[in-house]
């Protein structure tokens, strides 16, 4: 079995895909939100943030950052990890990731309207921060999510790195029904 690296977009299923994983497969979950929290709260000159949408120096500074973290868990034999973060693209990261050890998957959205995605999110109660801005505010933010999400799956397919697009539903379902959790079955197995 290989640790697992779950990047993408803000609401676009990493949490809930990285909590099935660590509850069915016993991987320990390290959501890498809250570092890029602490960092802007109490180290702010360093330039890693943790805005929801996705700022690019940011990214490359924070995976520099986790290099260091990833580098001691490829020393683990004993345990597996599950990493997960809305805050870097996947060109960032991958360099830092050996395939041999890590899986690699990035959620997104392109294939959505940011209004369809806030009915979404309001359908399935899963509002959260969107309910500390306006509607026009939150429109804006996920229409930079679904440009960030284009991105990712372009940076995704030159990279030769998965990218599940979780326009249509919940994550879970997703890969359930797709090729897609054949082929994260066939890896986390190994």
């Amino acid at each position: 079995m290989k640790n697992i690296f779950i990047g993408g977009v803000a609401k676009s299923g990493k949490s809930r895909l990285a909590e099935y994983l660590h509850d069915k497969y016993n991987y320990n979950h390290i959501p890498l939100d809250y570092f890029a929290s602490s960092f802007k709260h109490n180290l702010p000159d360093v330039g890693i943030n943790s805005n929801i949408v996705i700022d690019k120096k940011s990214s490359e500074l924070f995976s520099l950052f986790l290099s260091r973290i990833i580098k001691a868990m490829n020393q683990s034999r004993d345990e597996l990890f599950i990493l997960d973060s809305a805050h870097i693209y996947p060109k960032d990261i991958v360099q830092y990731l050996d395939k041999d050890k890590w899986d690699i998957y990035f959620l997104g959205y392109q294939n959505i309207t940011a209004e369809e995605k806030l009915k979404e999110l309001e359908k399935n109660n899963k509002l959260g921060w969107t309910l500390k801005r306006t509607y026009d505010e939150n429109i804006e933010i996920f229409n930079n999510l679904i440009d960030i999400s284009k991105e990712m799956e372009k940076q995704c397919n030159e990279l030769g790195v998965k990218y599940i697009d979780t326009s249509n539903g919940d994550v879970l379902k997703i890969i359930n029904k797709e090729e897609t959790w054949n082929y994260t079955k066939e890896n986390i197995l190994k």
